[in-house]
């Protein structure tokens, strides 16, 4: 750094770190020579920020006064005609063929009863897995309880809409891409994530397409809770939510938590025969904001993917970075590994564009930025209470939370059912994904149209997803030789010693009716079973 700006510097040694030759070798022969800047109430940058002029906000949005489907539409579909639906209802039905084929089911199975689905079927399947994330039941069996209907709708249940067999039918065969199996899992070309990978490319595609981001955003990670065995299965003990799970890495608006670009880690065996130079934190930030090089945003990241190499690379291509950072990161100065700061004090250094501060406060904490700095502000807390703090630490705080916004506003309405497939669960998390990005589009483009909270946006869509489906009755009457509502009926044990469920209130029973080969308990179930005219089996 030039020592005529209005930087004062250490005069020990001319502020520069000794012994970073090793360093400057290994990360492109940069020259990390660090100068210690010791008054920062003058502090200026070394170099000029560029006000952000881009235009941001929602892309060919619906019109104002359009229903919420259309905003999922609009994220759920390309312009080339590919949309989700379609490849959900293509996919479930190849898998189930397939399934069935060789299958070798038991005589009660459900799956006999297997006919294929159709793109109003899945629209009504994704409304009634959506909705049960609004009002929260056990399990998934109980939506079908006679005794409790669900009256979040006016059509008054999940009865009158589909049977509990069907949705789990459909639950059991979702599918939405299967055409990487026969890649064995040692070759470079298997993707661990192939499950999900239409879909992730589609929304991908879509969100960019449908929005443009503001100055501010961020990259960190998400974790899609499961316990299940699989390899790509991550344990990260600073999430609250989930700690066990597959890993996501979201770039998001740090304003409104909107979901940008989301890439899914695959595992480190993965990416075993991929040399990365600088670290997989630097790629994964690289590949997630290298569309946004050459419009001056600003990034913030934590220290797990921050680096010295990581802020200079971002701001060669017009774009700003604030962060927390390992004090023992290649290229950071060698001296912030064993200087201690006192309380309410700081270290600031400067290496060209980059200025790197250790803050002490209740802990210690380093940052590095090229967009903030380290003079001191004051700053209000969540309880009203004003602090001194640095610039940098105060537009870290303030700007950081876009994924974790994000995240939370998807954990309020997860249906958060269990799965043995992980990849289930991931598709879940897309789609509540696309729901939020829905809703903070809705936000910035109604209009005069009176405002939706998200809850009435959600009921909302869901019944629009739904439609005018219903369930197909079956005919009054039984196909056997029995009459179930006039014929005289028995009741006996069930064979064996195995208990079969009842088919009224879908407990365990040990008893079934002789003449309709159902299991029935004694008393209530049996009464209701063989009276009422239209029972819904």
């Amino acid at each position: 750094m030039d020592t005529d700006s209005d930087l004062s510097f250490s005069e020990e040694g001319s502020g520069v770190e000794s012994g970073n030759e090793d360093v400057n070798r290994q990360l492109h022969n940069r020259p990390w020579i660090w100068v210690a800047i010791n008054d920062t109430d003058r502090y200026t940058r070394p170099h000029h920020i560029h006000d952000f002029i881009q235009r941001y906000g929602p892309r060919n949005p619906p019109t104002p006064n359009a229903s919420p489907i259309e905003y999922f539409r609009k994220l759920t579909s390309l312009e080339d005609g590919t949309n989700i639906l379609d490849i959900l209802v293509t996919e479930t039905n190849r898998y189930a063929g397939q399934s069935l084929n060789n299958a070798d089911l038991s005589h009660h199975s459900r799956s006999h009863e297997w006919i294929d689905t159709n793109v109003q079927e899945m629209s009504a399947f994704l409304g009634l897995y959506l909705a049960m994330g609004l009002v929260k039941k056990p399990t998934i069996a109980s939506y079908w309880n006679s005794e409790n209907r669900f009256s979040l709708f006016q059509t008054p249940s999940f009865r009158n809409i589909m049977t509990r067999n069907r949705f789990q039918l459909l639950l059991q065969y979702l599918h939405c891409n299967d055409n990487n199996t026969n890649i064995p899992r040692g070759n470079p070309n298997h993707d661990p994530a192939h499950k999900v990978r239409p879909i992730l490319d589609l929304i991908n595609t879509s969100f960019k397409d449908s929005y443009s981001l503001s100055r501010d955003i961020t990259v960190d990670e998400s974790i899609v809770g499961f316990k299940g065995r699989n390899r790509i299965v991550q344990y990260v003990p600073a999430k609250k939510t989930h700690r066990w799970g597959a890993k996501l890495f979201v770039l998001a608006e740090s304003d409104t938590g909107f979901n940008y670009h989301i890439n899914l880690y695959a595992g480190k065996s993965h990416t075993a025969g991929r040399i990365h130079p600088n670290g997989l934190g630097y790629e994964v930030v690289m590949d997630l904001v290298r569309p946004l090089f050459g419009k001056y945003h600003h990034l913030l990241v934590d220290n797990y993917f921050s680096s010295p190499v990581l802020g200079d690379d971002l701001f060669q291509n017009q774009m700003y970075l604030t962060s927390t950072v390992k004090e023992t990161r290649k290229g950071m100065p060698k001296s912030y590994r064993t200087t201690r700061v006192p309380k309410g004090e700081m270290v600031v250094k400067q290496c060209g564009p980059l200025m790197a501060m250790k803050y002490s406060d209740r802990k210690t904490v380093t940052m590095l930025s090229t967009f903030a700095t380290p003079i001191i502000e004051v700053s209000e807390n969540g309880r009203g209470v004003q602090k001194l703090i640095p610039n940098a630490t105060r537009v870290y705080n303030k700007l950081m939370g876009g994924v974790d916004l994000g995240d939370s506003m998807i954990q309020t309405y997860d249906p958060d059912f269990r799965s043995l497939k992980m990849w289930k669960r991931v598709l879940v998390n897309l789609l509540l994904r696309i729901v939020v990005n829905a809703y903070i589009i809705y936000k910035q483009n109604r209009g005069f149209r009176q405002k939706m909270n998200r809850f009435e946006f959600t009921m909302t869509l869901c019944q629009e997803l739904i439609g005018n489906h219903q369930v197909e009755r079956r005919v009054p009457g039984r196909t056997s030789t029995y009459n179930r509502l006039s014929d005289r009926h028995f009741i006996n044990y069930i064979p064996g010693t195995k208990r079969r469920r009842c088919k009224v209130c879908e407990k365990k029973s040990r008893f079934y009716c002789v003449d309709c080969t159902v299991a029935l308990c004694v008393g209530n179930c049996f009464r209701r079973y063989h009276t009422l005219r239209f029972y819904e089996e």
